[in-house]
């Protein structure tokens, strides 16, 4: 599975993606709007864990141009600033998940199963129902 991993702090993308690589995904990191959407059109990824404070850029604004820009991919939010307002902000900005940090990293693992599960169930049902 691949995965693209936005965030600015490199410290804290460094040991998530020593993490995923451990549990045998395939990690590639950005950390701007510009490397993230140049990515996202020149590949295709199972999942995209997006920070939402990255230095000038806004990750609710990539979330929803990716949106905008017909991406399907599931996208997780995660953010050290939670609260209500931000919850309902990431689901607006299109979303599937959000996790405020820190979190444990057995709960982002299950995150990730979860959602490419429910990502790969649902283009098998729309593929299902064309046909």
């Amino acid at each position: 599975m691949r995965i693209l991993l936005v965030e600015d702090d490199e410290r804290i993308a460094n040991f998530m993606q020593r993490g995923l690589k451990a549990e045998a995904y395939e990690v590639d990191l950005a950390s701007g709007k510009a490397q993230i959407l140049a990515l996202t059109e020149a590949s295709a990824y199972d999942i995209i864990i997006l920070d939402i404070f990255l230095g000038s850029d806004d990750g609710l604004d990539i979330c929803r141009v990716l949106r905008q820009r017909s991406v399907r991919t599931p996208i997780l939010i995660m953010t050290a600033k939670d609260s209500s307002e931000t919850r309902q902000a990431s689901e607006a900005a299109g979303a599937d998940a959000y996790f405020s940090k820190p979190f444990p990293f057995e709960d982002l693992l299950r995150a990730i199963i979860r959602l490419h599960e429910s990502y790969v169930g649902s283009d098998s049902l729309k593929g299902t129902r064309a046909g």
